[in-house]
């Protein structure tokens, strides 16, 4: 089944779930006031602090749904007319998911698509992949790392590659040790069309050398990922306000394999932010802000989005797009572990259309990496903010990247500050400021 497929709705449950908006109750009136200065760095912070507390942001989790709720909620208060969109998605959560050898067991994340032992687990040899003899894993668990450079991102596409070999080689389980800045866990994006035929557990690099110790008593491994599997709802969350003029969008994912403090935050704060701060402005537009989940599911939510329920680019004055990773803080990598820094991450892009790099460049000026936006290029655009290049909307821009603690359980709150966070925060409404004031 392809993407386009599920998006149509195949299936009876997924016609039902995909294609049905339902709307939350809205407010004609507001109930709250917009913050005096919803910018500071202290209220962006507490909101992230709040995001991170809902736990687990995996696409239908109770952290995602709570997520969801907060925003309506928020949005709701404001005087916004906000809808929610629900969809299914494969529950990615596991019960157990564990490799045993002798006396050692090593806790890990089971890699979507979930693909289930059988009751009991999987009992077999282990044996390291190896690209030039691939029968050493047949019939056997295959262990796989791939070697990472030094400040180099985890090589999320070559262990993918690599699973699929291991599945051909005729290998009955995967262990993927994940090269990564942060030795934990890096779970990697997945189509929600994909299908896995071999599981897959991730252990983090930092467990290499107790891995190796039992691998040196030659007892064979017991693999065990087990359920609960099936399908559960995300909500996409979409607030409106305006009657009349083009809209302004405003997008950000919110869901993510952990509590992605860093990757996600930062834009759910501003966002938040800025849709108090658009209600004390008297531009000619109408405002649409859209969080979106399913995005740990290559982008499903903001796919679903795009198909139905975006403005028309030629209905649309401007697209800001705030993706992951943008605000969050640096770390060091030494040999005895991550060095936290107090200065903003340089894993991260900004990309306009050409109308808007220079007022981009103006207020982001002395904010490393950032302060010269790449020119819109469909072929380099990522993250969703590649959707928004592919469908031409004139005036737009986007934040992508990435960071040490980037898809792993440890990317809390501490993943960001609020100085680094109020500058950009700031900065992204000088730009909107500058152009709707033109309109």
């Amino acid at each position: 089944m392809n993407r386009r497929e599920l998006l149509a709705g195949a299936g009876a449950v997924a016609l039902a779930a995909c294609t049905q908006e339902t709307p939350v109750a809205t407010s004609p009136v507001a109930s709250v006031t917009p913050s005096a200065d919803p910018f500071a760095g202290s209220k962006l912070m507490a909101d992230v602090e709040s995001y991170v507390g809902f736990g687990t942001h995996r696409t239908g989790s109770p952290g995602d749904v709570a997520t969801s709720d907060w925003f309506a909620k928020r949005w709701r208060d404001l005087g916004y007319e906000v809808e929610q969109t629900e969809f299914p998605l494969p529950n990615a959560d596991t019960n157990v998911a564990k490799l045993r050898i002798g006396d050692e067991a090593f806790d890990g994340f089971a890699q979507p698509p979930l693909s289930f032992t059988p009751e009991g687990g999987v009992n077999a040899p282990l044996a390291w992949w190896n690209d030039k003899s691939l029968a050493d894993v047949s019939g056997k668990i295959a262990l796989v790392h791939v070697p990472r450079q030094p400040g180099a991102p985890s090589p999320g596409a070559a262990y993918r590659a690599i699973f699929e070999k291991c599945r051909l080689a005729g290998a009955v389980g995967i262990v993927a040790l994940m090269s990564g800045p942060s030795g934990e866990v890096v779970a990697i994006n997945t189509p929600a069309e994909m299908l896995m035929e071999t599981p897959v557990l991730q252990l983090g690099e930092k467990e290499r050398p107790r891995l190796e110790a039992a691998l040196a008593s030659n007892q064979p491994g017991k693999l065990i990922i087990e359920g609960p599997g099936g399908f559960r709802n995300g909500k996409n969350t979409i607030a409106r306000h305006g009657t009349a003029g083009p809209w302004v969008i405003i997008s950000t994912p919110q869901s993510g394999w952990f509590t992605c403090g860093g990757e996600r935050g930062p834009g759910i704060a501003m966002s938040r932010a800025l849709s108090e701060w658009a209600l004390t402005k008297n531009f000619p537009v109408r405002w649409l802000f859209i969080a979106t989940s399913g995005h740990e599911w290559t982008d499903f939510g903001a796919d679903i989005f795009h198909e139905s329920q975006a403005p028309d680019p030629k209905d649309t004055a401007f697209w800001f797009h705030l993706g992951a990773s943008f605000g969050a803080r640096a770390y060091q990598e030494t040999p005895a572990g991550l060095v936290v820094q107090d200065t903003p991450n340089l894993t991260r892009t900004l990309m306009a259309t050409p109308d808007l790099v220079p007022l981009c460049e103006a207020a982001f000026a002395g904010q490393p990496v950032i302060e010269k936006p790449l020119a819109a290029d469909i072929s380099k655009a990522l993250g969703e903010y590649r959707l928004v290049a592919e469908e031409g909307y004139p005036t737009s821009a986007g934040f992508w990247g990435a960071n040490a603690k980037f898809h792993t359980p440890i990317d809390g709150a501490d993943s960001t500050t609020p100085e680094i966070m109020e500058p950009v925060a700031r900065a992204i409404a000088q730009v909107l400021e500058a152009r709707l004031s033109a309109l």
